[in-house]
């Protein structure tokens, strides 16, 4: 996000329609958790989680982290526009055929278009990244986020063939799917915001460790497949595959730690003067980047690794801890330091907070719920009513983010 925004005007509109997707997929989600109370006659909860899931990567991280790689590699091309609009109008399909039908041929073609034109945006972004940020230490971060975005749609690809078979295999159905969510999770948002991250801090000539920030690239990259053992493992119990998982969340453990190392210096420069809300941004942000990596490490031991993946909320959970912690919070601190949205108003201010309020809580309530179960301690008292009403301050901010701080002029820096 280099490029002034004021510079080039569309920037504001494509973030203001990525924070809709947001608020769209968070009303889903509460949806989600209401249906866990009372029942909605014709509302089918799995189409509703799918409608959310791909809405919430597809329609919201995709195209923030796309508006953000467009500002950096040169906006001038009206491809990238294009781009954006088709891409845009892919994300009402999946939102809407999702909802209605779940996996069917029309939202498994909506999606497929939304593919395709991901990888028609790689193959603008990647030579047009590389000729603009040349000698930047963000550059093979930013790059890495595209390639994961191609790596991850094999999986995608994949399904088309399993799903074929009479019956279908239903283990590689899904791993499948997770090798999709891993490349997307741990790939494309990841570097993408680590990158977008440097770029900013490159641009405002912040003290940067370039050396370190090599070693943690190096590092990241290198774990990238091998984390992708801990849901093979779920497949196949095999002491193998426990190693080469217990290698991988090392290597990503020690990624995090170098990049932190590198950074800090930059950041807690950049955070000194900032208001308590935007200091809070940053520091959940990066801290759930991180927690995250703690959490990986731990799955290095076999036990830990077995109840990740049997504890359903510890799955919701961790996926929430990248897509709204280390992504969201993150971005939204960028956006503002960037001058594409406004946390300065009353409005915009409260947005913010509902949403790192209800990131928090639902964390908090997701995470501890599931340690209670896995050790037979029930359920917390009035568990989904609960969870139920920290869901609703996520649509709450998003939805004021949308229509206020996107709507505010702030100068960039």
């Amino acid at each position: 996000m280099l490029a002034p925004p004021d510079s080039w005007p569309p920037a504001r509109r494509w973030v203001q329609l990525a924070l809709v997707n947001l608020a769209v997929a968070a009303l889903l989600g509460a949806l989600m958790r209401y249906i866990f109370l009372w029942e909605v006659p014709g509302v089918e909860y799995r189409n509703i989680m799918h409608s959310h899931s791909h809405g919430a990567m597809l329609g919201w991280v995709y195209l923030v982290l796309f508006a953000g790689y467009v500002l950096l590699a040169g906006p001038e091309r009206r491809a990238y526009t294009y781009l954006f609009w088709a891409t845009q109008l892919t994300v009402v399909a999946i939102f809407g055929l999702f909802a209605v039908q779940g996996y069917s041929v029309a939202s498994i073609s909506a999606t497929s278009l939304h593919v395709l034109l991901s990888y028609v945006s790689v193959g603008l972004l990647w030579p047009d990244l590389r000729r603009k940020l040349d000698g930047s230490a963000a550059l093979p971060y930013l790059l890495a986020g595209l390639g994961s975005i191609v790596l991850s749609t094999l999986g995608l690809w994949a399904l088309g063939a399993i799903m074929s078979a009479k019956p279908p295999n239903m283990t590689l159905f899904y791993l499948a799917i997770q090798f999709f969510l891993h490349g997307q999770l741990n790939g494309w948002f990841m570097f993408g915001t680590l990158g977008l991250v440097v770029a900013y801090l490159e641009k405002r000539q912040l003290p940067l460790n370039v050396a370190r920030l090599r070693q943690a690239f190096v590092l990241l990259l290198c774990s990238l497949l091998p984390t992708y053992g801990l849901a093979v493992a779920w497949a196949e119990r095999h002491p193998a595959i426990y190693a080469v998982t217990a290698l991988g969340v090392l290597l990503q453990l020690l990624g995090v730690v170098q990049w932190l190392r590198a950074v800090w210096p930059a950041l807690r420069q950049l955070m000194a003067p900032l208001a308590p809300l935007l200091r809070g941004l940053w520091a959940f942000g990066i801290g759930s980047l991180a927690f995250k990596a703690v959490v990986h490490a731990a799955v290095a031991v076999p036990y830990v690794a077995i109840m990740s993946f049997t504890v359903r909320n510890f799955v919701i959970g961790f996926v929430h801890l990248v897509t709204l912690g280390a992504t969201t919070l993150t971005v939204l601190a960028l956006l503002h330091a960037q001058g594409l949205i406004s946390l300065r108003g009353r409005a915009a201010r409260l947005g913010a907070w509902l949403l790192l309020a209800g990131f928090v809580l639902t964390e908090l309530l997701l995470f501890l719920q599931g340690l209670m179960l896995w050790l037979d301690w029930s359920f917390i008292p009035a568990y989904h009513s609960i969870l139920f009403l920290a869901t609703l301050l996520l649509p709450a901010g998003a939805l004021l983010l949308a229509f206020r701080a996107a709507r505010t002029k702030l100068p960039a820096g």
